[in-house]
């Protein structure tokens, strides 16, 4: 191929035929990046015009896909990945000085003001960028391959011819081994490629193939590491550095080559979801909206079948939509689609008349989606600390996280990047499960129990109270989660929500005795912009601390207690949160997150499958007796659950005793197992009048000060009650719930 350099007009009349596969560039590991380079002297001319290229997963560290002149400068033309951001953006100015746009990002001026988001996979997922001038507005347009293109961005602004330079194709340093960038077909064109022509593009033609672009089209180089004609973009960098990559351009699998990828004809382009996007269910399947246009040249029927990606099924196919026009009509249709795993679809014409209408092949989409739980994690920074510095530049501007399950080892062809295999770790507590693929519990059990993805995102205000959620004296922390709440027209709506009462409802004892009520009211705003019976609630109560920093017992207790009965009396679940120690009296420490993690990820998973997961309640106390010098303390259990401890040859901790409404207590000299479900207590005095028993109230065990003692164990303060049942020794008895009345603790009664 050569290219005829002009003043200021990038325009070369021989066009590559050539059909080739992509190139792989990727890093040689020390920052030196492979890329493709021109000679100096390209320029954009003044008017129409159309640059596009074919990438797959192209991310990493930041980088370009087309630059112009120093990339990363402002020069004439950039399309960039910003990882700050998590999006591709475009911008440039010419050389009159008249900016793309009117935004500025990651240094580069004249940015248009929207980018299109990232993905945080490996996964075979090409996408056609485009960037276009047409009558007066610089676009940016994206199309996942086999969908209808996005408008990202629009402005109109005056936009003329641009210095001649050098331009450039390729990735920056940063970009390791996990961000490897297929690249494929770069094109210029001196006419702004209509947007039926950009569906086509999608689904596999060529740009010569396509009527606005072909009498226009100056250049078509499709980039080719082993064979190819390097007279325009000469290739850089590290030998190894460069590799053959899959066909990217209509292909139906992610190793298919050119002479394997035959040109669709009667094409429908369906619009994509976000990439990855997570939709969810309600009772087993969730009603999605099919959008896009029909581009056959005659009436037929539409067909659309969808591909579990990670097992490698295919369902059977269905009638989309009956007698569709073609002719670019709107395609708008809605079907039932069962929860499962990441998905992508087929679709294709049928029975048109005489077939002359019928597609010679489907069209392939490859941006993932998927139906299944949607969980939001809210609250205070107790849930902040679950947002933690892990997620930053990781994951999608959506907020999503998704997860495969545990129980089956993804085998998508080509898949090396081992992050696709678990969620990124928003959850960033050690005993959230991270690990190697930044695994968390909540998704990893949900998933496992539900039997599809799991998203996750998070939201959290410090210090903040479920009255400035619900409303009752403010409702700024709710309005500012619904905004992604509500983000892609309602599709990230959750059917799971995390709450945990905190101290901040505790210290005022308005608010702790107003949190069940508080809890009505959270529920009324949640139905109305979720649906009534869309939605379920995992509670996790006010964590049992051993330094419960200014927060007064009774109002802990007070918080506890209204999020059991809330729980019960509604039908959510919630994990009770015990035995966790902290760095400040307020928050959770490494060690504490290594109960509660679990606890959340067993509550979630018992949320879909209750047979295998335990019941997060595990059990609670119902009465003691006198017996002689000791008090035999009674606990229901649920079914094929016993009592376990941490050190079974200490004392059980956390029991309170008192004859006087504990203005007073009696000391526990020991407190051991009896039989399948009861407690021996054996207390210093035993006095004739009634006794009081409390469990778990207050801040057990607190040491001077009311600080968490050094070693927990050693003070005695680290043996509660657990069962057999869920993580070891992270499902424990419930507090006495009791009531104000009875000081939150159980009477003695006589003997049974």
């Amino acid at each position: 191929m050569t290219l005829r350099p002009l003043s200021t007009v990038l325009l070369a009349l021989s066009l590559v035929a050539l059909s080739s596969a992509s190139v792989r560039l990727s890093t040689d590991g020390n920052n030196t990046s492979a890329q493709y380079r021109t000679a100096t002297g390209w320029a954009l001319p003044e008017g129409d015009w159309t640059v596009g290229i074919w990438d797959n997963n192209f991310q990493g560290n930041g980088g370009w896909l087309v630059g112009h002149s120093a990339p990363g400068t402002g020069g004439s033309l950039n399309l960039f990945y910003d990882h700050v951001a998590g999006r591709y953006f475009v911008g440039g100015q010419d050389a009159a000085g008249n900016l793309f746009g009117g935004a500025k990002f990651n240094g580069i001026a004249g940015s248009l003001s929207a980018g299109y988001p990232g993905r945080p996979s490996g996964l075979f997922m090409p996408r056609l960028h485009i960037i276009r001038r047409r009558a007066g507005y610089s676009e940016y347009l994206v199309a996942e391959a086999g969908h209808a293109p996005v408008l990202v961005a629009s402005e109109q602004r005056p936009f003329g011819a641009t210095t001649p330079g050098n331009w450039c194709l390729g990735s920056k340093q940063g970009a390791g081994p996990f961000y490897d960038a297929d690249l494929e077909g770069f094109f210029f064109a001196t006419s702004a490629i209509t947007d039926a022509d950009l569906c086509r593009l999608s689904a596999g033609f060529k740009p010569a193939d396509v009527a606005s672009i072909h009498p226009t089209l100056a250049v078509y180089f499709p980039l080719e590491s082993a064979a190819g004609d390097e007279t325009v973009f000469k290739r850089f960098g590290p030998p190894d550095a460069s590799a053959d990559g899959p066909m990217l351009r209509g292909a139906l699998s992610p190793n298919q080559r050119p002479a394997d990828v035959a040109v669709p004809s009667q094409v429908v382009s369906l619009a994509s979801f976000q990439p990855f996007q997570i939709i969810r269910h309600h009772k087993g399947s969730a009603d999605i909206a099919f959008n896009g246009f029909d581009h056959g040249t005659a009436p037929a029927d539409i067909e659309l079948r969808f591909i579990d990606e990670e097992h490698q099924l295919t369902s059977d196919w269905q009638t989309l939509l009956q007698n569709s026009p073609g002719g670019g009509a709107v395609v708008q249709a809605t079907l039932s689609v069962p929860k499962g795993y990441w998905k992508t679809m087929e679709v294709r014409r049928v029975r048109s008349a005489g077939g002359k209408a019928d597609s010679n092949r489907p069209v392939r989409t490859w941006a993932r989606w998927a139906v299944g739980e949607v969980v939001v994690v809210w609250g205070d920074s107790i849930q902040g600390q679950v947002d933690g510095p892990s997620r930053v530049n990781k994951v999608p501007l959506n907020g999503f996280t998704a997860k495969y399950p545990t129980a089956s080892t993804p085998t998508l062809p080509g898949d090396t990047n081992p992050l696709v295999k678990g969620t990124w770790n928003l959850l960033h507590g050690p005993g959230m499960g991270g690990g190697s693929q930044g695994e968390n519990l909540i998704a990893n059990n949900l998933s496992e129990a539900s039997g599809c993805c799991v998203g996750i995102s998070v939201f959290w205000r410090g210090a903040s109270q479920l009255d400035h959620w619900n409303g009752r004296t403010s409702s700024n922390a709710y309005n500012l989660a619904k905004v992604t709440l509500l983000a892609n027209d309602g599709l990230n709506k959750p059917n799971v929500i995390t709450w945990v009462g905190n101290c901040a409802n505790a210290r005022l004892d308005a608010n702790a005795s107003a949190y069940y009520s508080d809890f009505d009211l959270f529920k009324t705003v949640l139905d109305a912009d979720l649906g009534a019976d869309t939605w379920q609630l995992l509670i996790m109560p006010f964590p049992i601390t051993y330094a419960p920093d200014t927060t007064p017992a009774l109002g802990a207790h007070k918080v506890r207690d209204a999020c059991w009965r809330w729980a019960r009396d509604h039908g959510a679940y919630a994990g009770v949160s015990l035995d966790h120690t902290t760095k400040d009296g307020v928050h959770p420490t490494d060690a504490a997150w290594d109960l509660m993690g679990p606890r959340w990820g067993n509550a979630a998973g018992f949320l879909r499958d209750p047979k295998k997961f335990a019941d997060p309640r595990a059990g609670e106390i119902v009465g003691f007796q006198r017996s002689g010098s000791d008090l035999i303390v009674q606990l229901r259990l649920f079914a094929g659950t016993k009592l376990t401890l941490k050190n079974p040859a200490d004392s059980i901790s956390g029991f309170t005793l008192s004859a006087d409404n504990f203005t007073t207590t009696i000391p526990i000299t020991s407190a051991t197992l009896l039989g399948d479900n009861q407690v021996r207590i054996t207390p210093a005095t035993m006095p004739a009048s009634p006794l009081k028993l409390r469990y778990l109230y207050g801040s057990p065990g607190a040491g001077v000060d009311r600080k968490c003692p050094v070693d927990p164990k050693a003070a005695g303060v680290d043996n509660l009650l657990y069962v057999n049942a869920g993580p070891a020794h992270t499902l424990a008895i419930q507090p006495i719930w009791s009531d104000a009345a009875n000081d939150w603790s159980l009477k003695e009664s006589g003997r049974p």
